[in-house]
């Protein structure tokens, strides 16, 4: 199961393997899982990253993100 949150630093949305203790942001925050704010879980690391990727330009308007290959 993965947590989907924002980095209190730069707002970005991220996933973390539930049960990890941290992760940490792009932006060079070291976030604590622990006391995030959990706004979706998914199932497995490929529904979190498009979940993840629909929040991001949703929300922000980040459009940084290009398939692989």
């Amino acid at each position: 199961m993965y947590l989907i949150f924002r980095c209190s630093g730069c707002g970005r949305h991220l996933y973390a393997e539930e049960g990890s203790a941290t992760r940490t942001c792009p932006c060079g925050k070291r976030i604590k899982l622990g006391q995030v704010k959990v706004l979706s879980r998914a199932r497995d690391e490929r529904e979190a990253g498009d979940l993840v990727r629909a929040l991001q330009v949703e929300g922000r308007g980040m459009t940084g993100f290009s398939p692989a290959g």
